[in-house]
C-alpha cells in the first residue's frame, strides 16, 4: 500500500517573476486541493529564509531555488539551505555539483527551451550541456513550456481562452532524450506548471494562466510507504524530496481526469516488489503491471519503444527482456498520465 501525494512544482512568485504573494499562492492551491506546491523563483531561496516553508493546514509548502543562467541553461534545485549563484555561469558541471554538495538535488528545467515573448518565434532557455551528470532527472513536462510552443502571436488570445488545445504532451525530443539518458543510469522525470499568473498587457486585471488554473493541470503525484506527518515539517520535507529523487512518482495531467490510483509495479520471482522509479539487476522473468482509475489507451515502453498498447483499466505482461520500462496513458488521444521508469538492468 502506498500513500499518494499530488504536487505542483515549479512555481513563481513575487520574490522573482510572478505576480502572486506567498499567501496568494497558498490559497489557490489549497483551493486546488494540492498536497503540496514547491516554490522555484529564480536565483533566490528568500521565501525559505522569510519562514514561508511550512504546513499550511492540508498544504506544505516547499521552497526550492530555479538558478538561472544567463545562457539559458536553467536548472531546479531543492532541498538547499543557501543559495546557489548562477547569472553569469556556464559551468554547469560544477554547477551541479555545487548544488549536490550543499545537499541538495535537482532537475535539468525545460531542456528543450520555449518559444520567447513577444512575438513567440525562436526558442529560448534550452539546455545545451549534455556532458553533465549527477543531476536527478529532467523536467519532462512543463505546461507553460507545452502551451507556449504551439502558440504564435496571431493566435495567443485564442489560445489564452482555450489554453488546452494547445497542449500536446511532453515532446518527443525530451521523451527521446529521457530514454536515452535512462539506458545508461537511473534518472526521474518530473512535470510541472512554471506558474507566473501574469497580467495581461493592458489588461492587468486578467492574469495570464492563473495560478488557480496551472495547479489543476500536471501535477507531479509521489509515493510513499507511510503517510505524511503533516506536522513535523523536516520529516515530510525529506520524505517528498526522497521520493522525487528515487522516481517513485509519476506525472498527470489531472484537469482532463483525476489521475489518483494509478500505479505502475513489477514482481520478480522471489516475490521482490518493484515500483517505478525502482532499479533491480535484471536476472529472472519480471511480471509489470499498470492500472489507471478509468479505462484509457495505455502503452508500456521498453527502452523508448512500444511493446503493448491495449484499452482497458489494467495491463499485465511477464517480460525475460531487461531494459527500462514505463508507461504513457492517453484519455481520447490526449496525454494523461506519464509514469518513471522501472530499470531491469542486464547482469
Amino acid at each position: 500500500m502506498f500513500y499518494e501525494y499530488a504536487g505542483s512544482i515549479h512555481c513563481h512568485s513575487r520574490y522573482s517573476d510572478g505576480s502572486g504573494t506567498i499567501k496568494e499562492i497558498i490559497k489557490k492551491a489549497t483551493l486546488a486541493e494540492l498536497d503540496f506546491v514547491i516554490l522555484t523563483d529564480h536565483d533566490t531561496l528568500a521565501p525559505l529564509f522569510d519562514g514561508y516553508e511550512a504546513w499550511y493546514d492540508e498544504l506544505l509548502l516547499l521552497v526550492g531555488q530555479e538558478i538561472s543562467p544567463k545562457s539559458g541553461c536553467h536548472y531546479l534545485a531543492f532541498n538547499l539551505n543557501r543559495e546557489i549563484q548562477g547569472k553569469d555561469r556556464i559551468d554547469y558541471q560544477n554547477l551541479i555539483d555545487e548544488v549536490n554538495k550543499s545537499g541538495g538535488f535537482g532537475f535539468i528545467a525545460h531542456p528543450y527551451g520555449a518559444k520567447q515573448p513577444p512575438f513567440m518565434i525562436k526558442k529560448g532557455n534550452l539546455w545545451t550541456d549534455w556532458q553533465v551528470d549527477r543531476y536527478s532527472g529532467l523536467e519532462i513536462w512543463s505546461y507553460m513550456a507545452d502551451w507556449v510552443n504551439h502558440v504564435n502571436f496571431f493566435t495567443f488570445m485564442y489560445y489564452k481562452f482555450f489554453p488546452e488545445k494547445a497542449i500536446k504532451g511532453p515532446s518527443s525530443k525530451t521523451l527521446k532524450k529521457w530514454d536515452e539518458i535512462a539506458q545508461k543510469r537511473h534518472v526521474v522525470g518530473i512535470g510541472s506548471t512554471d506558474a507566473h499568473a501574469l497580467p495581461l498587457p493592458f489588461l492587468g486585471f486578467i492574469k495570464f494562466l492563473p495560478y488557480e488554473y496551472l495547479y489543476r493541470t500536471i501535477r507531479t503525484h509521489i509515493l510513499l510507504n507511510e503517510p505524511l506527518s503533516k506536522s513535523n515539517l523536516h520529516e515530510d520535507k525529506q520524505k517528498i524530496y526522497a521520493a522525487l529523487k528515487a522516481g517513485n512518482c509519476f506525472i498527470a495531467h489531472d484537469i482532463i481526469a483525476d489521475s489518483s490510483g494509478f500505479l505502475f509495479s513489477g514482481e520478480t520471482k522471489n516475490r521482490d516488489y518493484l515500483v517505478m522509479g525502482q532499479e533491480t539487476t535484471f536476472n529472472q522473468m519480471v511480471n509489470l503491471r499498470a492500472s489507471v482509475p478509468y479505462q484509457a489507451e495505455i502503452q508500456l515502453l521498453r527502452n523508448g519503444k512500444i511493446i503493448q498498447n491495449i484499452n482497458a483499466k489494467k495491463l499485465h505482461i511477464s517480460t525475460n527482456k531487461p531494459g527500462v520500462y514505463r508507461v504513457e496513458v492517453y484519455i481520447d488521444g490526449q496525454p494523461w498520465i506519464f509514469s518513471n521508469p522501472i530499470f531491469l538492468r542486464n547482469n
